[in-house]
Order: structure tokens, then C-alpha cells, then sequence
């Protein structure tokens, strides 16, 4: 089972349809803040059984800021994946995807490549790699942060940075006007193979065609 989407920003005549699986939880960018910590912190102690719910107080904290960070930067669709390790049953691997959609003027025959010159910095370990997928090409990149992590609900830092992996595909809107942004982020380096396998799905998914219509009234009209 999965869900669609289809996100047109305003502009019908280029909407961004998409697929994501069912393991993903969106986050409904437009709730009351309050009432979706309570509703995600409930969620979350059904859901993982014997986690220390200090753990999970911290996980929601977490994903406040950076949902936060997310619409500062054109977050159209944000989810959540909380799972056990694939690698190590006792761990809980928790990933962010995102789908971010931002204005861009592209020009030239091969706009992407301009994109991909401009993030290559000599000595920063960044992939970036060109890929073929169902709605066109797509920049494909690939890096590993140290992030300083967020205050906890206590307002204290612990001064500690940590690795985060992340992965982002870049697909350009046919009308050259716009870029949608497929991205995932987690601490779970082990279980990493799975969340860029799932990342790489929805890319497969995303398409920039108005659905079909297949109506017994559109075939009787057509037949006029």
C-alpha cells in the first residue's frame, strides 16, 4: 500500500505528483504545533514498546526544529520513519524525508550541471552523480555532516556533535521554473542502504503529469 500526493504550488499547469510507502508518517505542516508534538509524542509511545520515554520526548524535541528548518527552506511534504535497526534489532533508526520544492530560473541545455559545478568544494566528501529517472535526469548527492545538535527540552546542549548522512535528488520542473528536492537524513549509518533504497523509490514515483481521467461522461463526450 502507499500514498500519493500531488502538490501544484498554485501553478495546475505543472503539478508534482509523487508516491511514497507506508512506513513513511507525514507531518501535517499546517497542525497547530502543540497539538502535534502531543499527538506524535502519543503516537510514538504505542508504537515503541520499552523505549525510554525520555528518548522519545528528545525525538519529538528533535524533529520540531528541524520541521521548523524545513518550511524556512520550501518543505512541501515531510515525513517520518521510526523503525527498529535492520542491523541491530535493539536500536531505533530514525530517518527525516522530505520533499522541498524551490524557485529556480534554469537555464542552458543542461541546467543540472551547473547546480552539480557549484556544490563540488575541493576537500568536502561529497558524491554527486547524474541518474536517469521516469520524470527526467536527476542530480543525485551524497554527504556526511557533523551537526551540533539542538537544545533538549531543558533548553542545555550537550556540545556534541554528531555524524548525519544525507542524501538529496534533484529534479528540475519541466517548465524550468522550479526544482523539487527529494531529501533524507538520519544518524542510522548501518541501516543507511535501506533509507537511500527508499528515497530512491519516491524518485521513481515522481512524476509532473495532471492525473488521468478515464470518465464513462469524457469517453461518451469524445465520441460526440
Amino acid at each position: 500500500m502507499s500514498i500519493a500526493g500531488e502538490l501544484s504550488d498554485g501553478r495546475t499547469e505543472v503539478p508534482l505528483r509523487f508516491t511514497v510507502p507506508e512506513q513513511l508518517h507525514e507531518i501535517d505542516l499546517g497542525e497547530d504545533q502543540q497539538q502535534r508534538v502531543r499527538r506524535t509524542f502519543e503516537k510514538l509511545i504505542r508504537c515503541l514498546h520499552g523505549i525510554d520515554q525520555t528518548k522519545i520526548l528528545a525525538m519529538v524535541f528533535s524533529q520540531e526544529a528541524m520541521l521548523a528548518k524545513l518550511v524556512q527552506e520550501g518543505a512541501v511534504y515531510v515525513a517520518q520513519c521510526v523503525a527498529r535497526s535492520e542491523f541491530e534489532p535493539t536500536r531505533l533508526c530514525v530517518a527525516q524525508f522530505s520533499i522541498l520544492v524551490k524557485d529556480a530560473a534554469l537555464q542552458g541545455a543542461q541546467p543540472l550541471k551547473t547546480i552539480a559545478s557549484g556544490l563540488r568544494t575541493p576537500g568536502e566528501p561529497r558524491e554527486i552523480i547524474f541518474m536517469d529517472f521516469p520524470a527526467g535526469e536527476g542530480l543525485v548527492i551524497g554527504e556526511e555532516l557533523a551537526v551540533q545538535p539542538y537544545a533538549d527540552v531543558t533548553g542545555q546542549r550537550t556540545g556534541r556533535s554528531h555524524r548525519v548522512r544525507q542524501a538529496q535528488i534533484i529534479l528540475a520542473f519541466p517548465d524550468r521554473r522550479r526544482l523539487a528536492i527529494l531529501n533524507v537524513s538520519s544518524e542510522g549509518i548501518e541501516d543507511w542502504h535501506h533509507l537511500t533504497r527508499t528515497l530512491n523509490e519516491i524518485a521513481h514515483s515522481v512524476s509532473f503529469t495532471k492525473r488521468a481521467e478515464n470518465t464513462i461522461s469524457m469517453r461518451l463526450n469524445t465520441l460526440g
